[in-house]
């Protein structure tokens, strides 16, 4: 009888034992799968705090995408509190996470291609700038090269003279003119000279003027004479005459009728077109 009870008594020991070792291998796999989900939920976590580094890393000038980030960084910042719950489903939290990863990687895309567009543009307006630099440098010296040929053409535009000949001329009672050497003698001053041939100069009217210096210094005053203005002065002249000038080398002969008795001595003789000076030269008188 008693090594019945005994039988039974050490059934029951056997089946709790069967009992316990059960409830503690379930508590040790809870405590582990526990364990898992707490490290994954760490990792998690740890995973949003360098992707809310990276979000704050964005920078744009676009106020449009600076927007979308600035919201992006809010729903980041209510995740990681999320993360801290422990409460919170991980499923959910993951696939939230995984969202706001695609999202961030899509902004990260966008703003390299318009970083690249921007250095793209500055590159074309560099060159741009370069390019309308030399053409304004080019203009510069097209400038000065007209400017340079503007001034050898007025100058070459000018009238010059050449082979002179002044004499006095004493004037008989029959008209005839006869030179003479002699001051006293002068009843007149001739001046002849050739225009020369220049095809700039335009063909036409012009109006030679003569300023003659006497030895004392002095513009010999005439009843033809007058003033013009040269190099920005009102100049006296003697006696002026017009001519015709067909771009042909012109013979000319000027006189000068004196107003008093001419002195001994040496003259300069200035011919000017307008308040061009054209030629000069010198006549002396015993």
């Amino acid at each position: 009888m008693y090594i019945g009870i005994i039988a039974a008594l050490l059934g029951v020991v056997i089946y709790l034992a069967i009992k316990v070792n059960d409830q503690q291998e379930k508590i040790v796999y809870i405590d582990k799968e526990k364990n898992a989900i707490m490290d994954e939920r760490e990792v998690l976590e740890v995973e949003l705090e360098q992707m809310k580094m990276s979000y704050d890393t964005l920078e744009v000038d676009n106020e449009e995408m600076a927007a979308k980030i600035a919201e992006q960084q809010d729903e980041l910042a209510a995740l990681i509190k999320k993360a801290k719950n422990k409460d919170y489903d991980i499923s959910k939290l993951k696939k939230e996470a995984e969202t706001l990863r695609t999202i961030m990687k899509g902004y990260i895309h966008q703003i390299d291609s318009l970083q690249r567009a921007n250095e793209q543009l500055y590159a074309e307006k560099e060159a741009e700038a370069a390019r309308a630099n030399n053409a304004e440098s080019r203009s510069r010296e097209l400038e000065g090269d007209l400017n340079s040929t503007k001034e050898i053409v007025n100058k070459g535009s000018v009238l010059s003279t050449g082979e002179f000949k002044n004499t006095g001329i004493i004037v008989r009672g029959s008209g005839k003119e006869v030179e003479t050497d002699r001051a006293n003698r002068s009843d007149m001053v001739k001046s002849c000279f050739t225009v020369r041939k220049n095809p700039i100069v335009k063909a036409g009217t012009k109006k030679i003027y003569l300023r003659i210096v006497g030895p004392d210094g002095k513009v010999l005053p005439g009843k033809d004479g007058g003033s013009i203005t040269i190099n920005g002065q009102s100049e006296q002249y003697s006696v002026t005459r017009e001519i015709d000038y067909n771009n042909q080398d012109t013979d000319v002969c000027v006189y000068y009728t004196s107003q008093a008795e001419l002195k001994k001595g040496n003259y300069k003789i200035f011919v000017y077109d307008g308040a061009n000076l054209i030629g000069n030269s010198d006549l002396s008188l015993k």
